[in-house]
């Protein structure tokens, strides 16, 4: 049964992940695929902790080429 738990408790997040992410129109930044999610829950992230890492993981910075 705590599986069925653990389970149901990720699915909540990921759509509140999934919720989160469509209000601020950064839906494109959280994957169709749960399971590339389960890091952030596992590592006890809220949903806007984790969809604001992905967004700074997105964030444009440039070609790296130093040519500022």
């Amino acid at each position: 049964m705590p599986n069925n738990v653990q389970r149901t408790d990720f699915e909540t997040w990921y759509a509140q992940l999934r919720e989160c992410a469509e209000e601020r129109d950064l839906a494109w930044t959280v994957c169709s695929d749960p399971a590339a999610h389960r890091p952030g829950f596992d590592a006890g992230l809220s949903p806007d902790e984790e969809l604001m890492a992905l967004a700074d993981m997105a964030e444009w910075r440039g070609c790296g080429c130093g040519g500022g």
